[in-house]
């Protein structure tokens, strides 16, 4: 019978207190904000409103903040718990464990592992931006046997889940993984691409525009572009961004960025400018050579899913070389009101380079990167769910250039016969560096 009606939650499976280690019963989760029974009254101890004797002399105690924090300011608590320094310890003693439960902290962690000897560092994988675990870590110890006992934990209930645990792969191998992973995803055919994407090829739209046509990769002139001879560098395949790109597409769009870049420098372009012009849109008499310009180039990594998904297109726009001195400043100052910072690339010597920059600052999300005429890259990740301004390359280009007017697309539409004889202009200019003529 149950003579002391005692009633079991089994659904739950809770552990009476009794029976808990001391440990268990002190572990707080992460984002745990201050008991309000240690808040002193309202006026504190000595009526100054000052809690003397809990956090120390003089410093205010904010009520308000007991239940309540700012987004803000909790996603920076968070974020200062992720640590960056290197592991220490030795990779053939370090184990890798997985599965774990996110309420799991190094605390718990330590305790747990500390079984099978002494510990020489934990780290335990957190978001970079929110701090929240990401149900891994990393283990290091003092020795060789107790690495190996810590093997023996594979498999067995920790936090309520079953972890898994293996020895920690060396740098060289998880190279190799990411090498074999990327080979394996160019492997595999290419889906087809949406009905109605512009920068498809096999759509056959305003293909009037197109200057150059490479073996993975063309350049077809802007539609309504901010200056007359504003172009872009586009793909062949349906790939999302320039980080997705195969290696050898990779390449070939780096060289015809470079093209383009001596193309401007030399005077260059569809629509070349005098060197006293009063307006980048000013353009020379025919047969003469325009004043040396810079280029400024940038790419917007957006899922768009909603429209098929995203197809990669690097915008090209020639500076005049006194107003590309600026360049960098504008969008530096276009991010402080927008309210991000740059991550500032050194000049990338290959394509490869860019494409392992963009990934260690982003991963496989979105981004926004923007190429100064110096070679330098603007890198700025787009977080899920983030808002971006979608035009925030041109926008921050027309300021630059003198013509805010031109910022938008369809403000400066034109006949097809126009954008022919611009996209012709563009061609001819371009032949003497054109990659595809070498």
């Amino acid at each position: 019978g149950n003579d002391r009606k005692e009633r079991w939650l089994h659904a739950l499976a809770l552990l009476p207190a009794a029976k808990q280690p001391p440990s268990a019963l002190q572990q707080l989760p992460p984002d745990t904000t201050r008991n309000p029974y240690d808040a002193p009254p309202h006026g504190g101890p000595n009526g100054s409103g000052k809690n003397v004797n809990l956090y120390g002399r003089g410093e205010e105690f904010n009520h308000a903040g007991i239940r309540w924090e700012e987004p803000k300011a909790k996603k920076a608590r968070m974020a200062g718990n992720v640590r960056t320094d290197p592991l220490r310890g030795d990779p053939d003693k370090t184990v890798f464990v997985r599965n774990l439960n996110f309420r799991a902290d190094e605390g718990a962690l330590a305790e747990f592992f500390a079984q099978c000897g002494e510990l020489a560092d934990l780290r335990l994988g957190r978001d970079n931006e929110s701090g929240r675990s990401r149900g891994f870590c990393h283990v290091a110890y003092t020795t060789t046997e107790a690495a190996e006992k810590a093997l023996e934990l594979n498999e067995t209930t920790f936090y309520g889940r079953d972890i898994v645990v293996h020895m920690a792969k060396t740098e060289e191998e998880r190279n190799a993984d990411r090498d074999k992973r990327r080979a394996e995803k160019w492997d595999r055919p290419a889906p087809p691409p949406p009905g109605g994407c512009w920068f498809c090829l096999s759509n056959e739209k305003d293909t009037h525009l197109v200057a150059s046509i490479a073996t993975e990769s063309f350049v077809a002139m802007d539609k309504g572009g901010v200056v007359p001879d504003h172009c872009q560098v586009v793909p062949v395949e349906h790939v999302p961004s320039f980080a997705a790109l195969s290696p050898s597409a990779a390449d070939e769009i780096w060289k015809y960025l470079g093209a383009i870049r001596e193309c401007f420098r030399a005077g260059g372009g569809g629509a070349p400018v005098p060197s006293d012009a009063a307006t980048p849109l000013d353009v020379t008499k025919d047969g003469e050579q325009g004043a040396p310009r810079e280029l400024v180039a940038f790419e917007r990594h957006l899922a768009l899913r909603s429209k098929g998904g995203n197809h990669m297109h690097v915008n090209c726009v020639p500076v005049p070389a006194d107003r590309a001195k600026k360049a960098k400043k504008i969008f530096e100052q276009a991010a402080k009101r927008l309210g991000f910072e740059w991550e500032v690339i050194a000049p990338p010597e290959s394509a490869l380079d860019l494409q392992t920059a963009i990934a260690q600052h982003c991963g496989d999300g979105e981004y926004y990167a923007v190429h100064l005429p110096d070679g330098t890259v603007l890198l700025r990740k787009v977080g899920r769910g983030e808002p971006h301004w979608m035009s925030f390359g041109r926008e921050v280009l027309g300021h630059l250039l003198g013509c805010p007017e031109r910022t938008s697309w369809q403000n400066c539409m034109e006949t097809e016969a126009v954008e022919s004889t611009r996209a012709n202009a563009f061609k001819a200019s371009f032949e003497a560096f054109d990659i595809m003529q070498g």
